[in-house]
């Protein structure tokens, strides 16, 4: 698949836990107050529910408030979702292979989202299929590729190339370095990263073997491939003499290859239009995409072909606009139906009648009531008569006082 050197790092981080040995416990002190008065909130009014309900749950807010929160919620999940499913679900691809290499893209495309596919490659002419499910059949014989590197390993280092091999294949390895190297050929990308990464050496690997040339005999070996994947073949000069090592190395590979007389399209690139299209039709099943690399401009092979979505406008159009338009508005009419305040009541006066009528004003001696006639009843004040108008002097007070 792809060619490349590294070194053997060895300053990798000591085990434990960091931070000063050991662990720490800190005395956390639960304050019943506090809770309290958060509950008593939650009690007296502004939410009766968790946050996730806050648009609508909460009491005392208006109906405007509740709209604007409403359509904040549907603006960030647009938001989020958009962006998921253009950077992650349906993001551009970018496939790693070398001449001769036939290989699936290695993540499917929606057909939902995209209308197709353009798949370019600037340095490189390759053959892409589509296929109507995953490619099952494979050609009766095997295609034989056979090519030669000589290179020097330094010490503590160690140089490797990679293949895509459909299950079946089978990689012979004839090697005569000057000194001693070892030899393994590790199965996924996954595993491939922690040997880099120093995590893994003999464990990550499905074959591994020391390496030598007597009386310039090369040293051969054989490996029959059980699942389709990426396989990675390493030199490695890890030995005790500090002195770079001299590889001279034929390999020769017998490659399965997918039977394709079935595609449902394909297209071809060349360096003078370095893209071509696949458009999705109608399928039974998923759509998958096989790449056939065919030449490449790189000394080592190596090819670099970008996979990108064509989206289909409308239906983001739909998904991602109409719908949440229309949800957005029905939650806005129910809303305003529920909350929106409505003065129904007509306004009442505040003016209280008094219980007692006033007094009226005491009038002098010398004065004559105004109102010729004494009213009687309840709050009336009645004047005594006078005792000239009775014709008469005030008793004395034996006479008052005598029964």
């Amino acid at each position: 698949m792809v060619h490349g050197t590294g070194s053997f790092g060895g300053g990798g981080g000591g085990g434990g836990f960091s931070g000063g040995g050991g662990f720490s416990f800190t005395t956390t002190t639960i304050h019943t107050h506090h809770l309290h008065s958060r509950r008593n909130h939650g009690e007296e009014g502004d939410c009766d529910c968790s946050w996730i309900c806050v648009c609508f749950c909460c009491r005392g807010q208006s109906f405007q408030v509740r709209i604007c929160t409403l359509w904040t919620w549907i603006v960030a999940i647009i938001l989020t979702t958009s962006l998921i499913t253009v950077f992650h679900v349906n993001k551009t691809q970018n496939v790693e292979a070398t001449v001769t290499d036939m290989r699936k893209v290695p993540k499917k495309f929606s057909e939902t989202f995209c209308d197709g596919v353009t798949i370019t490659s600037h340095k490189s002419t390759f053959n892409a299929y589509l296929m109507d499910g995953e490619p099952s059949n494979y050609l009766e014989g095997l295609q034989n590729v056979t090519f030669k590197k000589k290179t020097q390993i330094k010490y503590n280092s160690y140089e490797y190339w990679g293949f895509y091999l459909l299950a079946n294949s089978r990689i012979q390895i004839s090697a005569c370095p000057d000194s001693s190297l070892e030899f393994i050929i590790i199965k996924g990308e996954d595993d491939f990263k922690k040997f880099k990464n120093d995590e893994c050496f003999y464990t990550c690997s499905v074959l591994s073997n020391s390496l030598y040339c007597y009386s310039n005999k090369p040293a051969v070996f054989h490996y029959t491939v059980k699942a389709d994947d990426e396989y990675y073949l390493i030199f490695a000069n890890r030995y005790i003499m500090p002195y770079p090592t001299v590889l001279a190395v034929n390999f020769t590979l017998d490659k399965r290859l997918y039977d394709l007389s079935n595609n449902v399209a394909e297209c071809t690139n060349s360096q003078a239009s370095p893209s071509c299209t696949l458009h999705f039709p109608s399928l039974h099943k998923h759509p998958s995409i096989v790449l056939n690399v065919t030449s490449s401009s790189d000394t080592e092979g190596d090819a670099e072909i970008e996979v990108t979505c064509i989206s289909r406008k409308w239906v983001y159009v739909m998904i991602f606009f109409l719908i949440p338009t229309v949800l957005g508005l029905l939650g806005t009419i129910l809303i305003v139906k529920k909350y929106r305040k409505k003065s129904t009541q007509a306004p009442t006066s505040t003016r209280s009648s008094a219980p007692f009528n006033a007094l009226p004003d005491v009038l002098e001696e010398s004065q004559e009531p105004s109102v010729p006639a004494a009213r009687s009843g309840y709050g009336a004040v009645m004047s005594p008569p006078k005792y000239k108008e009775n014709g008469g002097a005030p008793p004395s007070y034996e006479e008052a006082t005598k029964k």
